[in-house]
């Protein structure tokens, strides 16, 4: 009689298992590596965000492949940086996806939005004096403001918990947890610059105007704008004289674009050459790409910086 009722309660249990609905976490897609590290910090071990673009492309100009675009349209919610970054990208959704859940970081009136450099010699005297009201004068490269970043962090949460409320407090632990990794990940940067700040450098695309304004930290020039376009001759030329006035200079290029332009500029001329990676294209991707790919950016340019390189 014994060895039935136990029979019977291990049919009943696995009965009530089979029955029981299994909830899986929504599925969210990022855009980038940078804006996927930090959708991974929140989610934790609730889920994997999906990396919707590849982190070898530029995202400026892209297509997207047919396994991103089914990503698009079974998942939950996209979490994406803004039309100025990937000026296709809402073609895309409203083609194939219209009714997707979307979380544009750059749009809510939080996040801080510097206006687009117009020329690529920097005036530095307007430093810290060209934030845009307007989403569209932004320049988009707005995840290497750590400012941003947590701003981004408390959105991130904010969205997830209410696509998902059953772990809205592990979202809003976890976002707090990223913004404590990003007061430290400061301290890092700030003792790296110490040494070496006030040096002048170019990079290869307007790309870094959040980072140089979040640790005071200017470039000299860059050789493209922020959308990336090619330069002319003239403007090549005009660089090549700039770049010149400093010998030693440091120049960097980018992994997502030819370095044809960069050896325009400084041929013949006394430089030391480097790559910085702002998109995080060449870092395993995940909730640490984030702090990786900001303190690299940073170490990068204090080596190059420095006098004994």
């Amino acid at each position: 009689m014994i060895m039935i009722r136990r029979l019977f309660a291990m049919v009943l249990v696995s009965g009530l298992s089979i029955a029981s609905p299994v909830w899986a976490a929504p599925l969210v897609a990022a855009d980038i590596p940078a804006v996927h590290s930090l959708v991974a910090t929140v989610m934790g071990d609730t889920g994997n965000p999906e990396l919707l673009l590849d982190a070898s492309a530029s995202p400026h100009d892209y297509s997207l492949r047919p396994s991103e675009a089914r990503l698009l349209r079974k998942a939950d919610l996209i979490i994406w940086t803004s039309a100025g970054l990937t000026p296709w990208l809402p073609k895309a959704m409203n083609s194939l996806a219209p009714e997707l859940n979307s979380l544009e970081l750059l749009s809510d009136e939080r996040s801080i939005r510097l206006s687009r450099r117009e020329s690529p010699e920097f005036q530095h005297d307007d430093h810290h004096h060209d934030h845009a009201t307007d989403e569209a004068l932004a320049d988009p490269h707005a995840w290497l403001s750590t400012d941003n970043a947590r701003i981004w962090l408390e959105l991130i949460a904010n969205r997830l918990s209410l696509l998902d409320p059953d772990n809205a407090a592990t979202y809003t632990r976890n976002a707090e947890s990223g913004i404590q990794a990003l007061d430290a990940l400061d301290s890092d940067v700030e003792a790296l610059f110490a040494p070496v700040r006030g040096q002048p450098f170019v990079v290869f695309h307007d790309s870094y105007h959040y980072f140089e304004e979040q640790y005071d930290f200017p470039a000299t020039a860059a050789i493209s704008l922020s959308d990336a376009s090619p330069s002319g001759i003239r403007q090549l030329d005009k660089l090549r004289e700039l770049v010149s006035q400093y010998p030693g200079i440091c120049i960097f290029s980018e992994p997502q674009f030819s370095e044809r332009m960069v050896n325009t500029v400084t041929h013949k001329l006394d430089v030391k050459r480097g790559v910085l990676d702002p998109v995080g294209s060449t870092f395993e991707p995940g909730a640490e790409l984030y702090g990786n790919l900001v303190r690299t950016l940073a170490s990068t340019l204090s080596d190059c910086l420095s006098d004994d390189r």
